[in-house]
């Protein structure tokens, strides 16, 4: 009987940790095995998703390497935490059950989307390292865990986000911006209120105030009460800021907006008035006197 220390390295056993989709290998049946269909298409498939993890996030850096800034403004913003984030993070469950509690303003990005950020900013590399670790002899165990471990975390966000995006009425909204880019804008007001206030809203009050001056204007005089018509309260403020005074056609007193001394007064009541008022209501002058 031959020695087996003397036999050659290329029969020596060689233990191998197997890969869930084994159990689709069947028993040798009179000394030939039979067919491993699910086996090797499984291998197959995880190889080619394995090429595509490597491949597809690197191009898509460098096609959207041109907004290079921002990106790097979004994992900045990622990876900032603030103390309405953990807050946030505190009291979503709470929230999901009960509407009424209310939670604090967020930026661009929800707590947790940060936490789904720098999970996967983490897992990507490690998935790649541990991947290919487990093709090397003599270390398969503990990175083949890593791996295993990181997978079912990455199983358990995948359905997360599936339920998010396609289920929950709450957030499914925002399922179009991630093929077009563009969300609601309500619904961005209400999920990201202070990234919307800071970035939007003033340049909805400039438009906004730019369409209330182009509405017609029209101002009461302080002493006989008669409302005078202007083409527009833009119209009005061009001609506030004229030396030549403006007088009530029908007493013939002088007519006079805002503080006489003070430079701006003008301007100053005309867009509060449009605020506060509305641009349908007359404004009332602030001077009376004999022309």
């Amino acid at each position: 009987m031959s020695d087996p220390r003397a036999w050659p390295a290329a029969r020596a056993p060689r233990p191998e940790l197997s890969l869930p989709a084994q159990a689709g290998r069947s028993e040798p049946i009179g000394g030939e095995p039979r067919p491993r269909h699910l086996h090797d298409a499984f291998l197959a498939a995880h190889r080619a998703l394995g090429l595509a993890l490597v491949i597809l996030p690197p191009l898509a850096l460098l096609r959207g390497s041109a907004n290079w800034r921002v990106h790097l403004e979004n994992m900045r913003e990622g990876c900032r935490w603030t103390a309405d984030d953990v807050r946030w993070l505190l009291l979503f469950p709470r929230n999901a059950m009960d509407p009424r509690v209310t939670l604090p303003e967020q930026g661009k990005f929800n707590a947790a989307e940060k936490l789904n950020f720098m999970m996967v900013s983490t897992f990507y590399p490690l998935y790649i390292v541990t991947g290919l670790m487990v093709r090397l002899p003599g270390v398969a165990f503990f990175p083949y865990l890593a791996h295993l471990v990181m997978a079912g975390l990455g199983v358990l966000l995948v359905l997360g986000h599936i339920f998010m995006a396609t289920v929950n009425p709450d957030t499914k909204v925002g399922l179009s911006g991630m093929f077009t880019g563009w969300v609601d804008r309500n619904w961005a007001r209400h999920h990201y209120r202070r990234w919307y206030r800071e970035h939007f809203e003033p340049n909805e009050m400039v438009a906004d105030l730019a369409t209330r001056l182009r509405r017609p204007a029209k101002v009461r005089c302080k002493d006989c009460r008669e409302v005078h018509a202007f083409e527009t309260w833009k119209h009005l403020l061009e001609r506030s800021f004229q030396a030549e005074p403006m007088f009530c056609p029908a007493c013939e007193t002088g007519i006079r907006i805002g503080d006489a001394d003070r430079e701006g007064s003008a301007a100053d009541s005309i867009l509060r008035h449009i605020e506060h008022t509305g641009p349908d209501e007359p404004l009332d002058s602030e001077a009376s006197g004999a022309a």
